[in-house]
């Protein structure tokens, strides 16, 4: 046991070496993880988005028409489409010709619905 016990406690000194040297900020305070939990929520939010240019927006049903690269979620290759709106209302804020990042959701029964939709500025 003390070998196996010593193995460990070395394993583990090891391990938090090697986190604390590629890693400073855990060394601050190992309960605060505001420092390093927003660039990993911020990289996971951004790989959801898509890109596209609405080409037509039907502001009477809610929907827009996008020419959009490929959206990883749904392993859908890059295509021109119409989307629903969860907030039918956003039509009314789109433009056609307007580049977007947006994130579509299969509801169910091949109803593709934008959940997340933002113009890009440049």
């Amino acid at each position: 046991m003390t070998i196996g016990f010593t193995l460990r406690a070395a394993t583990s000194a090891s391990a938090l070496g090697l986190l604390l040297a590629t890693h400073p900020a855990a060394a601050q305070n190992p309960a605060d993880h505001s420092s390093h939990a927003a660039p990993i929520a911020s990289v996971a939010a951004g790989a959801a988005l898509t890109e596209g240019v609405i080409t037509r927006v039907d502001a009477r049903s809610g929907k827009l028409t996008i020419r959009h690269g490929e959206i990883a979620n749904l392993g859908m290759p890059p295509m021109t489409m119409v989307f629903g709106l969860k907030d039918p209302a956003q039509a009314q804020t789109l433009q056609p010709g307007t580049k977007v990042v947006f994130r579509v959701e299969d509801t169910g029964g091949g109803n593709l619905l934008i959940t997340h939709i933002e113009a890009v500025t440049q």
